[in-house]
C-alpha cells in the first residue's frame, strides 16, 4: 500500500490516538470540537483503509507514517523488534494438562487469565488480539494459559473451580519459572485473579483487573450493576441454544457487530474452544461466585480498567472494586467493548504505566488463608486428630484452651481434613467450622474478624457437624459439595452469627 497523503492536523490526530486519548481528550487538546475528531478520525480509517483505531496506528506505523505507538514506545527502546513466542506446552497437574505459552522477553512477569473462553492457538488469528499480546509482550514476558476444560487443555467434566483454576495457575507459573508477577485478569478471569493474589502474596506484587466483577449475577437487589439471575440464565440458555455462532456481539462486541470477518473469527474460537454443554457449566460456575466480602483485604498494588460503556459488565463493577480495594487505582476509559483486545491501545497504555509506576505499597504481611476450627466437647488435639491435621499438611496450628484452628491454603484440603475428622464419631470430635480470611504470614494468627466467625459458628454447631460461612460458601462455586442451608438459632445471649451452610453427610 502506497502511503497516503496526511494533512498536518490528520498527523496530530493520529499521533494523539496513539496515546491512547478519547476522542473528547484530543479536542481538548487541540482545541476542536469532539464532532470535528470524529471527522477526522473518519477521514483517516477512509485514507488508511481501516475500521479501527488500532488498525489506525498500526498501518500508520507500518506505513512509516507514525513512530511506534507510545503505551509500546515507553515499554521497550527495542519495540520495533520481533516480540518472541514460544511453542505451546503442557504442565500436569492432578492428571489434568494445562497448556501455556509465553510471548516476550521482558523483565517482569505477566500472567495473563482469560475470562470463560480462551484457545492460545486460534487467537492469534485475529490480529488485534496478536497486536495487542505483542505490544504486551514488550512490556513483560506474558505467560497464556487454558484453563482445564476449555482450548487447548484437557476436556474434563464440568467447569473448573476457582481453586482449580488457581491452582492450574500456580503450576503454569513454576513451569516457566516465575517466582514473582503481575497477574492480569479480565471478565470471570478477575475473581481467580484477585484470590490468587490474596494467597500469594509473596510471588504476586501487580494486580490488574479489565472489564472484570465482583459479582455476576444477583438473587435480589443488590448489587445494582450485577445481573438479575433470572436474566443471566437465560442468557445461558441462549449461548447452549445458539452456541457456535457469533454469539452475543452486540454485548462484546458492538463496534464489531457489523465486522464479517471478526464475526467469523469470533464463531471459530468458540467451536473450538468449548461446547455447548461445557460452556454452560462455565457460564453457572461463574454465576455463582462472590468475592465482594473478600475486596477490603486485597493488600496488592492494584490497577482497575472498565470501558465507560461496556455492555457485558456495567463500569459500576469496576468502580466498586477500585472503591473496596485498599490499593487500587481506576482508569476509566471510553468505549462499549468488553472484549479487552478491541481498540486495546489507550488499555496498553494504562498497563505500561502501570508497570512502568515504582511499587510503592508494602509487602503484604498476610495472606487469605482457609480456616478450619474446632471446639466444644470432644475438640481436644490428641495424637488421633494430630495424625489426621497432619496427613492434610496445614500450613499454620493454633491450639487455645477451648479449642484449635488450622490455616489451610485451599478450601478442599480443608474440607478432606474436617471430613476424616468426622469420621471419627460424635463425641469424639467437635463442633467444626470452615470460614476464609485474612491471617498473619508470620504466626498464622488470624487478622480481625476472621477468627471470631469461626468461634461464632463452631459454637453454633453439634459435636461432628461442620459448617461452611457465607464467604467461603461463595467461592466454593462449581465444588459439587453438598450444602444445606444452616438454620439453627443462637442460643439465648448471643448475637447472631452470619450465616453459615452445613455440609451434608
Amino acid at each position: 500500500m502506497r502511503p497516503p497523503q496526511l494533512k498536518e492536523r490528520e498527523i496530530q490526530v493520529l499521533r494523539l490516538l496513539a496515546e491512547g486519548l478519547s476522542d473528547r481528550a484530543i479536542a481538548s487538546r487541540l482545541s476542536l470540537a469532539p464532532e470535528t475528531v470524529r471527522w477526522y478520525n473518519k477521514e483517516l480509517y477512509v485514507k488508511l483503509d481501516v475500521t479501527s483505531r488500532t488498525q489506525a496506528v498500526r498501518r500508520a506505523t507500518a506505513l512509516g507514517l507514525l513512530d511506534v505507538p507510545v503505551a509500546v514506545r515507553a515499554a521497550s527502546p527495542a519495540a520495533a523488534s520481533p516480540v518472541p513466542r514460544s511453542p505451546i506446552q503442557y504442565v500436569e497437574r492432578g492428571g489434568v494438562y494445562i497448556a501455556y505459552q509465553t510471548v516476550g522477553r521482558g523483565q517482569v512477569d505477566l500472567l495473563f487469565v482469560h475470562g470463560f473462553l480462551s484457545h492460545i492457538e486460534i487467537a492469534w488469528e485475529e490480529p488485534e488480539y496478536a497486536a495487542f499480546f505483542e505490544q504486551l509482550g514488550r512490556m513483560a514476558r506474558v505467560i497464556l494459559f487454558d484453563k482445564r476444560g476449555i482450548g487447548l487443555s484437557d476436556r474434563t467434566r464440568g467447569a473448573p473451580t476457582l481453586e482449580e483454576t488457581i491452582g492450574d495457575a500456580q503450576a503454569v507459573l513454576d513451569a516457566v519459572g516465575s517466582t514473582s508477577a503481575i497477574v492480569m485478569g479480565t471478565s470471570e478471569g478477575g475473581a481467580c485473579s484477585v484470590l490468587l493474589a490474596m494467597q500469594r502474596p509473596e510471588r504476586v506484587h501487580g494486580l490488574i483487573l479489565v472489564g472484570t466483577t465482583a459479582r455476576v449475577a444477583r438473587t435480589g437487589d443488590e448489587p445494582a450493576w450485577a445481573v438479575p439471575r433470572a436474566q443471566f440464565d437465560q442468557r445461558i440458555q441462549q449461548w447452549q441454544d445458539t452456541f457456535g455462532q457469533p454469539q452475543a456481539l452486540e454485548r462484546f462486541a458492538p463496534s464489531r457487530l457489523h465486522d464479517a470477518r471478526f464475526a467469523a473469527w469470533w464463531s471459530r474460537i468458540l467451536r473450538a474452544a468449548s461446547s455447548p454443554s461445557a460452556i454452560r457449566a462455565v457460564l453457572e460456575v461463574a454465576r455463582d461466585v462472590d468475592i465482594r466480602s473478600l475486596l477490603p483485604q486485597v493488600r496488592t498494588r492494584t490497577l482497575v480498567v472498565h470501558r465507560t460503556d461496556d455492555r457485558l459488565v456495567p463500569v459500576d463493577a469496576g468502580r466498586y472494586l477500585a472503591a473496596h480495594m485498599p490499593n487500587a487505582t481506576l482508569v476509566e476509559l471510553p468505549g462499549a467493548d468488553h472484549i479487552y483486545f478491541v481498540d486495546a491501545d489507550p488499555l496498553l497504555h494504562a498497563v505500561a504505566e502501570f508497570i512502568a509506576r515504582p511499587d510503592d505499597v508494602p509487602a503484604p504481611s498476610s495472606w487469605l488463608a482457609v480456616i478450619l476450627h474446632m471446639s466444644g466437647a470432644g475438640s481436644h488435639l490428641n495424637d488421633e486428630k494430630r495424625q489426621i491435621l497432619g496427613d492434610f499438611a496445614p500450613r499454620h496450628l493454633r491450639v487455645t484452651p477451648h479449642g484449635w484452628t488450622a490455616l489451610f491454603e485451599t478450601p478442599s484440603r480443608a474440607l478432606a481434613c474436617a471430613r476424616r475428622l468426622r469420621e471419627l464419631g460424635r463425641g469424639l470430635v467437635g463442633a467444626m467450622s470452615l470460614h476464609i480470611g485474612e491471617c498473619r504470614i508470620a504466626d498464622g494468627i488470624p487478622i480481625g474478624v476472621a477468627h471470631e466467625v469461626a468461634q461464632q459458628l463452631a459454637g453454633l454447631a453439634n459435636g461432628g457437624e461442620i459448617i461452611v460461612s457465607e464467604t467461603l460458601r461463595d467461592i466454593l462455586a462449581g465444588s459439587g459439595i453438598p450444602l444445606e442451608r444452616f438454620t439453627r438459632s443462637p442460643s439465648a445471649g448471643h448475637a447472631p452469627a452470619p450465616f453459615g451452610w452445613l455440609v451434608a453427610d
